[in-house]
């Protein structure tokens, strides 16, 4: 094995569910009105824009949420939301530094998420472990999880055999990564009989 793959959300990054308040952060700091019913709304309509599209573009986003929610957001709100998640890190795993640095030592990280690279890239940053990545793949520059082509981006360089896919979410990440030749690793608090699992990425240490 050369190489692991990590995604983001809930796997390196804690996702709690008070981080819908993002929305209305980016809604608060560009002074824009809206229903209090709007920021779980345009929350939850960002994953139906994933299920429908290949790439996160900017500007067919915001096309996207002002039409299945008839309003009129403007493209700003778009960079702003980036921000404010970017500000947004949490992590339950107080050797998540120690392990990072570890695996880096024997392979090569990298990261591939469905959402935008800057966001990502800052969150990693302000949680200092940004350092120990060769890449990361933001869902901008790279096709969207579950597309086959998500990892070819990686796989030119290594080889299928090589890699290791972390990732928390059952169809998405584990079992799309496996349906790709891919050996996939489930971060949940579920027991399974297929697939290896960890707790908490600083679990990685101790099986590889």
């Amino acid at each position: 094995m050369k190489t692991i793959i990590f995604d983001v959300d809930n796997t390196l990054v804690d996702w709690p569910d008070d981080y819908t308040m993002s929305v209305k952060l980016a809604l608060d700091n560009l002074n824009i009105s809206y229903d209090s019913d709007l920021p779980l709304k345009i929350y939850n309509i960002v994953d139906d824009y994933e299920q429908e599209h290949t790439f996160y573009k900017k500007e067919e986003l915001i096309k996207f949420i002002n039409k299945n929610l008839n309003v009129n957001l403007p493209l700003e709100f778009i960079d702003e939301y980036i921000k404010t998640i970017g500000n947004q890190v949490a992590t339950n795993d107080e050797n998540l530094e120690e392990c990072l640095k570890y695996l880096s030592t024997k392979y090569d990280l990298f990261v591939i998420s469905n959402w935008f690279t800057e966001s990502q890239r800052m969150r990693l940053e302000k949680m200092g472990i940004l350092k120990y990545f060769k890449k990361i793949y933001g869902g901008d520059i790279n096709y969207l999880k579950p597309n086959p082509k998500t990892f070819d981006i990686i796989l030119k360089d290594y080889s299928k055999e090589d890699c290791i896919y972390v990732g928390d979410k059952l169809k998405t990440d584990i079992e799309f990564a496996e349906s790709l030749g891919i050996k996939p690793i489930w971060k949940t608090e579920e027991e399974s009989n297929k697939y290896i699992t960890i707790k908490k990425i600083s679990d990685l240490k101790y099986i590889l």
